[in-house]
């Protein structure tokens, strides 16, 4: 959870970090400095990664690294 960077995909599950796949209810994208985007019953919105979000946090995956597509630093 502390080492989220911008762009990385969270997954939020009821039984978090031992959350299985098909447990996972939720997911937004990081944005840094504790916030997500995601998309609720409101609309797309902003929240800080906080309150049940750090409960329920399960993993996160970081595509465009996975795909080769950040530059090395």
């Amino acid at each position: 959870f502390d080492a989220l960077q911008p762009a990385d995909v969270v997954f939020f599950g009821g039984k978090g970090p031992r959350s299985k796949p098909t447990q996972v209810d939720h997911m937004g994208i990081a944005l840094g400095n504790g916030w997500m985007i995601h998309s609720s019953r409101h609309g797309v919105a902003l929240v800080a990664l906080d309150g049940w979000y750090s409960k329920t946090f399960a993993w996160a995956r970081r595509p465009l690294a996975e795909a080769g597509l950040l530059p090395n630093g």
